[in-house]
């Protein structure tokens, strides 16, 4: 898969959006082994399976109690690509901003970090 930076294709953004769906939907079954495997390589070489499971479960509960979530925009950056995703949870709306990178044909989740809403923020 050819990429270049900037907005992700057509046929990336789908590969993509799949590859989360498919971890989101693991975490949210408690099917914490089949989950990780979503995660990059990188990842998985410095957070066990158990560290993966205990930060979700302190820190990322509205993934595992989501109730549904939509993808926002997908770019291409010098590290790998970014995904916006959108989760609903207890009638609010989080974001998540996803890294992943894709090694030969092997695509992976890097990280998830939570974008906090601007007008929260103190001033």
């Amino acid at each position: 898969m050819e990429t270049k930076l900037g907005s992700c294709s057509d046929q990336q953004s789908v590969v993509v959006e799949n590859h989360i769906s498919e971890q989101i939907d693991a975490i949210a079954d408690s099917d914490w082994p089949r989950a990780y495997e979503y995660a990059a390589a990188s990842f998985q070489k410095s957070v066990s399976l158990d560290q993966f499971k205990r930060v979700i479960n302190r820190q990322y509960l509205y993934l595992i109690f989501n109730e549904g979530f939509t993808f926002g925009e997908c770019t291409n950056t010098d590290q790998g690509i970014n995904q916006i995703v959108e989760i609903d949870f207890q009638g609010k709306k989080r974001t998540l901003s996803y890294d992943l990178t894709l090694i030969g044909e092997r695509l992976g989740v890097v990280a998830a970090t939570e974008n906090m809403p601007t007008d929260e923020v103190a001033t």
